[in-house]
């Protein structure tokens, strides 16, 4: 099952969201209208996009309701985590004059920091099941942040970095992703019929599935994360987001590996006895050349043309993370690339998605749902 599983994976490893409420088309679409993000100069937004983006608020709805059908609601993607860890992130004291901007424009500022580390399958799985390796996350927010912000929400003002641990989205635009989104809902997620008929954007995905079952994790702590899609860096430039582990430690995946060795291996580093700090380089690539893309988020940036500037330094100390109060704030967290600066606005089609899957889901990831049975649990 590598095609089934992997495809679903690469669909589920585009956001992270939560669960959203039933509406018709129609009415999505119109609060997909009424609330869309404006075009920036550096964006061109297909003819139709607002419409697609209203399906896949709908259609997503339908498959969490075929996925979750008793039990509490869960996120859209990346429903498992493998900790919820506190950190600090703190701007790098000599970070250069042109990269202080929005969070960074502060040398030697300090913010507290949650971190949540993910796997990106549709639903709850074992951390390495039969097709291989799955896509990781990392998603981070910065606490107390100073600024004009994108969403008028309650609350401390946060900045989140919503991060996977490859370069390049599964998914290059929209259109692609209603088409992948359909399919997962006729066929209970199994998207092999996407590839029946290949197209040039097909390929791209293809390539994009091919490196995830090349990418193995035996420690969240250890591996490279990525922003994949661009955001502004300020209000005249453009830039992706990345994380580098200071450690060159690589822990290998277990010969037997339990369905969740990840925590297992996080808890070991992190362990209050005999850990250590996990100390990252937060990383900022501006797009330096016309020709870097903006709307095909399969793209990598070649860091021989964008280089990347360590900015920040992120550190996760030793702690208990796996108690049952901070697993309970874990699952209550939200995260959004649209929580954050107007000085960091995500860009291109899939953060356009982003954006209206949120305003959508926020309103229902709360509300109770009385059980109509016992969940079925994958394992």
């Amino acid at each position: 099952m590598t095609i089934r599983r992997s495809a679903s994976i690469a669909a589920a490893a585009l956001f992270t969201v939560f669960t959203i409420p039933r509406q018709a088309i129609r009415a999505e679409q119109a609060g997909a209208d009424a609330t869309a993000p404006q075009l920036t100069k550096f964006e061109k937004a297909p003819q139709g996009e607002a419409e697609q983006i209203a399906q896949i608020i709908a259609l997503t709805t339908q498959l969490l309701q075929m996925r979750y059908p008793e039990g509490m609601a869960r996120r859209g993607v990346h429903p498992k985590d493998h900790g919820c860890v506190k950190a600090t992130f703190t701007v790098d004291r000599d970070i250069p004059e042109n990269y202080r901007v929005g969070v960074f424009a502060t040398p030697g500022r300090t913010y507290p920091a949650w971190i949540r580390f993910s796997n990106a399958t549709p639903f709850l799985a074992p951390d390495l099941g039969k097709g291989g390796p799955d896509s990781r996350g990392m998603a981070i927010k910065l606490i107390g942040v100073e600024g004009d912000t994108l969403l008028n929400e309650p609350g401390a003002k946060t900045q989140d970095f919503l991060l996977i641990n490859l370069p390049g989205f599964a998914f290059p635009n929209v259109s692609e992703y209603l088409e992948v989104t359909k399919i997962q809902l006729a066929n209970h997620d199994d998207i092999r019929p996407f590839f029946a008929q290949m197209t040039p954007e097909k390929e791209k995905t293809r390539a994009v599935v091919a490196k995830i079952k090349q990418t193995n994790v035996g420690n969240p702590l250890e591996s490279p994360y990525f922003s994949a899609a661009p955001f502004l860096f300020g209000p005249d430039r453009v830039a992706k987001f990345s994380v580098t582990p200071r450690s060159a430690e690589k822990t290998p995946v277990p010969e037997n590996p339990g369905t969740n060795y990840l925590r297992e291996a996080m808890k070991k580093s992190l362990d209050p006895a005999i850990g250590k700090p996990a100390v990252f380089d937060f990383k900022v690539q501006l797009r330096n050349d016309d020709s870097l893309p903006i709307e095909d988020a399969t793209a990598e940036w070649p860091e021989t043309t964008a280089t990347p500037q360590n900015v920040a330094t992120l550190e996760i100390d030793p702690q208990n993370f796996d108690n049952p109060f901070q697993v309970t704030e874990c699952e209550h967290v939200a995260f959004t690339p649209w929580h954050g600066l107007t000085a960091h606005q995500p860009i291109g089609g899939i953060n356009r998605l982003r954006h209206g899957v949120y305003i959508e889901s926020s309103k229902f990831r709360h509300q109770p749902k009385e059980p109509t049975g016992f969940p079925k649990w994958p394992w």
